[in-house]
């Protein structure tokens, strides 16, 4: 009996064991997170340094003729750009072969840059006709090479080569900066990176120069790209797209890069020249209310370095323009037509000092458009210029239709820089300032700084 009970107890206390280790958890399996490989693939983009090369060589001898071309090379003379001036040193000859497929009439210079113990060191070659001696420079520099050389000043030597070299009238010198270092400088006043970029951009606008960036992606490097019509160039291909990164929404779109005014007028100015147009009338439809105050010295900005793309294209255009505004509450509309030809002077000083008030788009282009009367022969381009979005115009029987119909009738391409509708409905764009846009084979840009309108019943405002 006793024998019995003891075997109870025992099969009881398995049963009691088996149990409890049913009831422990298993470890929990660390979940897998999945990576969109192909979506990180697409904001990168591959490098290619003797590509960059010779893209900027074709651009530069594009349009002037007979063909010239002056090039200074910044480079970083840092420990860890071995490699990447071994490929500048080898790619030059192919850079070389498209130029001398244009002109013969070719100059190269070189600005080294480095430093030692925080101490700046400079690599200075002149202006050469012998690429062969920009060659030895760069290996001069290779050989220096040690654990002692950092990255240097590149700000600072954009400045020294603004500073000694002489530029040729009537030659866009386009600046190669190579580099896989941020550019930095040795000023030391407040918020000196950017007194010295404003610095360099002057320098540039003065002297016909544009920088153009073979390294990483950061925003001085992209938008000293941008405000001197030159462009960036990945030194790798881990490097984030720099160059048409953009947020669209239908067919807006508002440019990640760059999100300065002037940038966009930099944009407008590349695309309007890639469509290859004959004689063109250039007329802005500006918005002169007081909410542009402060876009006006940008957007003046961001007339000269369209300027600076049109000249270097060889553009035959015109300037003109259309200021638009309206009293407090709904008043009746102001519309002044000033037809082109107007100086890019006074094209500027007609966009500053805005007016108090409302605006009414659809009345200045229903309008104004038709006072223009371009001449047979020219091609008409209209910039609309507003940070607001689309008044309404019922009482006057002025449609969004209405005015695109205007606009086909005059034959024009409708460029827009232009306000926001609501953010709550989840369309970004203005619906009249996005369609003019494609229906005239235009293109549709979001206003940098333009807010939505205020609501009072959950969608726009229709008060204007």
């Amino acid at each position: 009996m006793k024998k019995w009970i003891c075997c109870l107890c025992v099969i009881g206390m398995l049963v009691g064991t088996l149990q409890a280790a049913a009831q422990v958890r298993p470890p929990r399996r660390k979940h897998r997170i999945l990576v969109d490989r192909s979506a990180k693939k697409q904001d990168t983009v591959k490098a290619d340094i003797g590509e960059s090369l010779k893209d900027i060589v074709k651009r530069a001898t594009q349009h002037t003729q007979p063909s010239k071309v002056d090039v200074v090379f910044v480079v970083d003379g840092n420990k860890r750009m071995l490699a990447s001036l071994a490929v500048l040193e080898k790619k030059l000859i192919d850079m070389l072969a498209v130029i001398e497929a244009k002109t013969m009439d070719y100059r190269f210079a070189l600005i080294g840059f480095q430093s030692v113990q925080g101490e700046p060191l400079y690599t200075f070659h002149p202006w050469t006709f012998d690429y062969l001696g920009i060659e030895n420079a760069l290996q001069d520099i290779r050989a220096k090479f040690d654990n002692k050389i950092q990255p240097g000043y590149g700000l600072d030597a954009i400045v020294k080569g603004l500073n000694e070299l002489d530029c040729r009238e009537g030659v866009t010198t386009q600046f190669v900066v190579l580099s896989n270092s941020r550019m930095r400088t040795l000023w030391t006043e407040a918020d000196a990176k950017r007194r010295i970029s404003e610095q360099i951009v002057n320098r540039c606008r003065q002297n016909s120069v544009q920088l153009n960036f073979i390294g990483l992606s950061e925003k001085a490097q992209a938008e000293l790209t941008d405000r001197t019509g030159g462009k960036w160039y990945p030194i790798d291909s881990y490097q984030r797209r720099m160059d048409g990164q953009r947020i669209q929404s239908g067919e807006t779109v508002a440019d990640k890069a760059l999100l300065r005014v002037d940038g966009v007028f930099k944009r407008i100015a590349e695309s309007l020249v890639q469509s290859e147009p004959g004689k063109v009338d250039i007329v802005f439809v500006f918005d002169y209310s007081l909410s542009m105050e402060p876009k006006t010295e940008a957007a003046c900005n961001g007339l000269d370095l369209m300027v600076s793309v049109f000249k270097s294209a060889g553009l035959d255009y015109r300037f003109g323009i259309i200021r638009f505004w309206a009293a407090v509450g709904g008043g009746e509309s102001t519309i002044v037509v000033t037809k082109p030809p107007l100086e890019s002077e006074q094209v500027k000083a007609m966009f500053r000092l805005p007016k108090s008030g409302d605006e009414h788009l659809l009345d200045a282009i229903i309008e104004g458009v038709p006072k223009l009367r371009t001449e047979q022969e020219r091609d008409l381009v209209l910039i609309i210029v507003t940070d607001e979005a689309t008044s309404k115009r019922t009482e006057k029987g002025y449609t969004a239709g209405k005015a695109v119909s205007v606009c086909r009738g005059a034959r024009a391409r409708v460029y827009v820089i232009g306000g926001v509708t609501s953010m709550k409905t989840g369309s970004i764009g203005d619906d009249f300032q996005r369609q003019v846009a494609q229906l005239t084979k235009g293109e549709h840009y979001i206003m940098p700084g333009a807010s939505a309108p205020v609501t009072t019943t959950g969608g726009p405002d229709q008060r204007r």
